[in-house]
């Protein structure tokens, strides 16, 4: 089953939601440029244009994997973009403990 997801995560949907996405998006880019060894900004950048791309072609994200014991749906995007806040949190916290 696939569902067409108009909003942001779990369904929230509020006006300029592209426009909000390209501006993190270039946010993320810019934090990346800055410190490339944390390459989950990449990942978070890379699920995040994807999900962008297919808000502008399909008017919504297409989400077709059931998160077991829930109502809930994603797609790969939305993993890449959790791996990349993973590792970015993973990052932070090496980088605190080598000081």
């Amino acid at each position: 089953m696939t569902v067409v997801n108009k909003g942001v995560s779990f369904g929230i949907d509020f006006y300029g939601v592209e426009l909000i996405s390209g501006i993190f998006l270039i946010l993320l880019m810019v934090m990346w440029w800055r410190k490339k060894a944390a390459w989950g900004i990449l990942l978070m950048v890379l699920g995040g244009l994807l999900n962008v791309l297919e808000r502008i072609v399909y008017g919504g994200v297409k989400d077709y994997w059931k998160i077991p014991f829930t109502s809930l749906y994603n797609n790969i995007n939305d993993y890449l973009i959790a791996l990349g806040v993973i590792q970015l949190i993973w990052y932070i916290i090496w980088k605190k403990r080598q000081l």
